[in-house]
């Protein structure tokens, strides 16, 4: 439509037409307007749940992982005086302990000062004579008397990815004389199942990751277990996690989704939780809001036009979405008239 011939309209017709496009011009500048601080307070909102959330499942694992260590520590109490005076023995006393069964689902066993086991629960899973020194939760805690939860590993003898705590054994002297190790098999229904097995919204997840080594522990989806982190530089927001930032931020994770992520430290074993939902979800109340705005604008348009009994024009793509039997007709109608001539 030619500003000449806006012009042999009526003057009713251009004041009409001049104010549509400032209340059209408004609409679309109230919109932006919105959108943009709508979604900075969503986000806020969403960050503070989601933070409370992570912190909440975070002190949970905590919890578990120190029970764990407790136990153990109580139980190498109790066996130093066995291992000094009669190691021979140690198979029938660590038996006489089933609980440890229910505690670690892969298991127990004791090692001398070298890392050799010496006694193992259940015994049927042959570590007995075995060495484990090359194990994190073994060598540390027999070379720095300190109790260690170690680096999520395949296993030897359950062939499945397994996560060992080690404790020293002392004797009277205070002297590390051996190590009392637990294992959870995390191939198998385990305590962090409670973790990984969670629903968080509809599509969002949860990790436990240990950043010393960049490996997730476990979570959601299970098949998660055990996945190597990128290497540093490749995500700086995920470097910022492992380098020990508390909070939330919105990246793409390691798998191609941008996300709102929160994570939360768990101190006793080194680790950080994470709650992760993909902002397609997150943010789509806002993108729900935005479409009834457009139609809103664009019923608004056409009305206004009809009014002004000039009709307005319309980008293609738009008269497309809006009417497409006319536009297909109207193609129809052109092509047949092109093939006449």
């Amino acid at each position: 439509m030619s500003i000449g011939h806006l012009y042999r309209h009526s003057l009713k017709a251009r004041i009409t037409l001049f104010t549509l496009l400032i209340f059209v011009s408004g609409i679309w500048s109230l919109a932006f307007y919105a959108e943009r601080m709508l979604r900075r307070d969503m986000q806020a909102q969403l960050e503070s749940q989601q933070f409370s959330t992570v912190s909440l499942l975070a002190s949970e694992v905590d919890q578990d992982l120190r029970t764990r260590l407790r136990a153990l520590e109580s139980i190498a109490a109790v066996l130093s005086p066995v291992l000094t005076a009669d190691p021979q023995s140690l198979q029938q006393a660590l038996q006489g302990r089933p609980v440890f069964l229910d505690l670690f689902n892969g298991g127990a066993f004791i090692t001398d000062v070298h890392g050799t086991v010496i006694a193992s629960l259940p015994e049927s899973l042959g570590r007995k004579n075995l060495n484990f020194l090359d194990r994190d939760y073994i060598h540390v805690a027999l070379r720095d008397g300190k109790p260690t939860i170690g680096q999520p590993v395949m296993g030897r003898q359950l062939r499945s990815p397994i996560l060992g705590m080690g404790i020293p054994i002392r004797d009277a002297n205070h002297r590390v004389i051996g190590a009392l190790a637990g294992v959870t098999n995390l191939g198998e229904p385990n305590f962090l199942d409670r973790f990984a097995n969670a629903q968080y919204a509809k599509t969002g997840s949860y990790l436990l990751v240990d950043p010393r080594h960049r490996l997730i522990v476990t979570g959601t989806p299970r098949s998660r277990t055990m996945e190597v982190l990128p290497a540093r530089g490749a995500s700086p927001i995920l470097d910022r996690f492992i380098d020990g930032f508390e909070g939330s931020e919105v990246f793409v994770n390691p798998i191609g989704i941008r996300v709102l992520a929160s994570v939360k430290r768990i101190a006793v074993a080194d680790w950080y939780a994470a709650v992760a939902l993909p902002t397609e979800e997150a943010f789509s109340p806002i993108r729900s809001l935005q479409q009834r705005i457009l139609l809103a604008t664009l019923a608004a348009e056409l009305l206004a036009s009809q009014i002004a009994g000039e009709p307005l024009p319309l980008p293609k793509d738009l008269v497309r979405a809006i009417d497409p039997m006319r536009y297909a007709h109207k193609k129809t109608f052109t092509e047949e008239t092109s093939n006449e001539n």
